[in-house]
């Protein structure tokens, strides 16, 4: 009897233990998924109803969602070879003997201030600031693999060497990558919150006035740009 006695009290703190572990991955993934870069921008831009271009104050931190258009040429991207005012690029590489995982070996985010037309409404985005004073999420919408037998196309080789890296390893035998890339096309619609400034301009947005809305950040109130759909969620001031 004591020796049942004992053999339940093991088995049943194993089952806490095992239910304990269980709980605990969860409350990680939880978290991990909470606190993602993703859903912290989305949340933020929660709490402001979007507002028309022409019914921004100075100086007010504002949200707008309209098209991309360009103020003079666009970039390419690099993955997907699109035209764009903004992409963000993530290269991983699986390495590891046994129990191999991904390793980030670049990661890239580049742009070019452009505009965004909502109506007949335009405003400039300013973009080429400080990493501390913005935050960009974008949809990875391509998404490349290369490997055994799956050699990359030579852009992305080149785009490895353009980093120092190399799609082969030991004995020249290809290594495991895989590519991920969001860009923020022209004609795309997507949704910014940022500190409208309007100054003297040579655009001629508005035939009544010398003046065109730019949008910025600061480290207090960043610049917030994405092409979520889930963001452009909300009312119209």
């Amino acid at each position: 009897m004591a020796y049942y006695m004992i053999f339940l009290l093991i088995a049943s703190t194993e089952t806490y233990l095992i239910l304990f572990f269980i709980l605990m991955i969860a409350l990680i993934a939880v978290i991990g998924y909470y606190f993602s870069h993703k859903n912290r921008i989305l949340r933020k831009l929660k709490k402001v109803d979007i507002k028309r271009i022409q019914l921004v104050k100075d100086k007010e931190y504002v949200k707008l969602t309209g098209k991309v258009n360009t103020i003079n040429e666009p970039i390419i991207s690099p993955i997907g070879k699109r035209k764009c005012v903004y992409y963000q690029v993530k290269v991983e590489e699986k390495r590891g003997g046994k129990n191999k995982s991904w390793h980030t070996i670049i990661k890239e985010d580049n742009g070019i201030d452009f505009i965004i037309e909502s109506g007949e409404d335009r405003a400039l985005v300013e973009i080429n600031s400080s990493p501390k004073t913005k935050m960009v999420y974008l949809v990875k919408d391509i998404k490349k693999a290369s490997g055994t037998w799956n050699d990359p196309p030579e852009h992305l080789e080149t785009y490895l060497q353009s980093y120092g890296k190399d799609s082969t390893g030991f004995l020249g035998f290809n290594k495991s990558i895989r590519y991920r890339e969001g860009a923020i096309e022209v004609g795309e619609k997507i949704t910014i919150l940022g500190i409208g400034n309007w100054k003297e301009s040579d655009h001629n947005f508005d035939r009544y006035s010398t003046k065109s809305l730019y949008i910025s950040g600061d480290i207090k109130n960043k610049l917030v740009i994405t092409d979520e759909p889930k963001a452009q969620d909300s009312k119209k001031k």
